[in-house]
């Protein structure tokens, strides 16, 4: 049974337009440019289906003048322009409006390179941060695939080193330092190396 609007949860989706040469760097060394856009936006395509049951999805994009080709790809979401920054800084804004908007509704990040994100995923971390206040999901390089906030927490997008195999365990330990009761699930792999690829073919189209 689908949920009605008013139990979806709400997310956020992180995502460049999908531009040749402009995403998956890592893994266009890999496979090509033109092969790693298809990947990508395979990899797009398959989180929102699988997660529009259980989702209400805004998508902040990049770069801000991408917006008809994001409706092209991702479909009927709420689409909003990232802000100028690093990681850190575009999550926090994002949560920040949300929270802004919507203060005692939860709100989940998520990007487009974990295949394993599916509406179980998304229902998971809905129910913990019914309890938790800080909900993440480790990937397998040492980042995270998810991150849920049942409150806005601007220290967790604050001096973490973005990029690294330190993200998720730099965030676990900023939560723990102001006391956010933290739930962690199960490690996902992402997709950003040609090694990476079985994750995502093992799974249906």
């Amino acid at each position: 049974m689908v949920p009605t609007t008013s139990s979806l949860t709400s997310v956020i989706l992180l995502a460049r337009a999908p531009r040749l040469g402009r995403v998956k760097t890592r893994l266009a060394a890999d496979v090509g440019d033109q092969r790693a856009l298809h990947i990508y936006r395979r990899l797009g395509s398959r989180v929102v289906r699988q997660i529009a049951p259980v989702a209400s999805i805004t998508v902040w994009f990049d770069p801000p003048d991408a917006l008809d080709e994001m409706r092209a790809w991702l479909g009927e979401c709420t689409y909003r322009p990232q802000p100028e920054g690093d990681l850190g800084v575009r999550l926090a804004h994002a949560f920040a409006e949300h929270f802004a908007n919507d203060p005692g509704e939860p709100a989940v990040a998520i990007g487009t390179d974990a295949p394993g994100v599916d509406a179980g995923v998304i229902a998971e971390a809905s129910r913990a941060l019914c309890d938790a206040e800080v909900v993440i999901g480790p990937a397998s390089d040492g980042g995270y695939y998810l991150i849920g906030l049942a409150r806005f927490h601007d220290n967790l997008f604050v001096g973490i080193p973005w990029g690294t195999e330190r993200v998720f365990e730099t965030t676990a330990a900023a939560s723990e330092a102001v006391g956010a009761e933290t739930v962690i699930l199960r490690e996902l792999r992402d997709v950003d190396r040609a090694a990476d690829l079985p994750v995502l073919d093992e799974r249906s189209p």
